[in-house]
């Protein structure tokens, strides 16, 4: 097994241990590139999820077992829901 790096820091005034996405980089602020909020990551389905109803111009996005709401035109990460 490969050794485990030391615990990140928080980002940015952050209280999460990580971040979400490949490389857990993505935080509340951070960009998630476009073709991460293409059709085959979009949640529709939201309330089955359990998550909020997304925001105007807002949409949820699933990465794994972490879901993002972000903005649609931009990307901007509002929210993150980390899975279990």
């Amino acid at each position: 097994p490969a050794a485990h790096a030391a615990p990140h820091q928080p980002a940015h005034g952050q209280a999460q241990r990580h971040g979400a996405g490949p490389d857990h980089r993505w935080v509340p602020g951070s960009r998630v590139p476009q073709q991460y909020r293409g059709p085959h990551y979009v949640v529709q389905d939201w309330q089955h999820h359990g998550l909020k109803r997304p925001g105007r111009g807002q949409q949820w996005v699933q990465n794994g077992q972490d879901y993002l709401l972000v903005a649609v035109a931009t990307g901007v990460i509002a929210q993150i829901v980390f899975g279990h």
